[in-house]
């Protein structure tokens, strides 16, 4: 199991610079996107159709490519609050539901997402002539990430008695 567990673990670390990387990417095109966009209207006076659902799109893979990562890394989509006022077996007992009903979200972002991506693929986006499914396939494998990253959570839960480890158990980023 420990081996599985580190294997896994290092599969899902290269997984997750990919998904940033196609994060930061997606931000850098759609600020691009964006700029000319606003530069075409109060300068050409003539606003590119295809600007704002081009940044909509790239919006669609910054967000879930970046909550993914967070939830591998614990500081994102988590039960904080009341887990950390409870006793520490209690604790324990809420991290791992908490890791679990993260879990079973992404499963089931993945699962309706890819239906709805299935659902539209003859459709056409008008402003961009792509298929619709586009629109949907990152809410989809968002989900799917964020799936893969919750089971490996709960691995690490079942081998280690505790967080994945190289995560942090407290992270800069906090609710307060």
């Amino acid at each position: 199991m420990q081996a599985l567990h580190r294997r896994l673990g290092g599969a899902l670390a290269l997984v997750a610079r990919g998904a940033i990387l196609l994060s930061g990417v997606a931000m850098v095109a759609m600020v691009l996107i964006v700029a000319w966009g606003v530069f075409g209207r109060f300068v050409l006076n003539d606003t590119p159709a295809w600007a704002e659902a081009s940044a909509l799109l790239l919006l669609g893979w910054v967000i879930l490519g970046a909550a993914a990562v967070g939830v591998r890394e614990g500081f994102h989509m988590g039960f904080d609050t009341l887990r950390e006022a409870l006793p520490a077996p209690v604790a324990r007992l809420f991290r791992v539901l908490s890791d679990l009903a993260v879990t079973l979200f992404g499963a089931a972002m993945a699962w309706y997402g890819g239906d709805l991506a299935l659902e539209v693929w003859d459709a056409t986006l008008p402003t961009l002539g792509l298929p619709g499914t586009v629109e949907y396939l990152p809410l989809a494998l968002g989900g799917l990430l964020i799936a893969l990253f919750g089971l490996e959570r709960l691995l690490a839960h079942a081998v280690t008695g505790q967080a994945p480890a190289g995560m942090p158990e407290h992270t800069i980023l906090t609710d307060a």
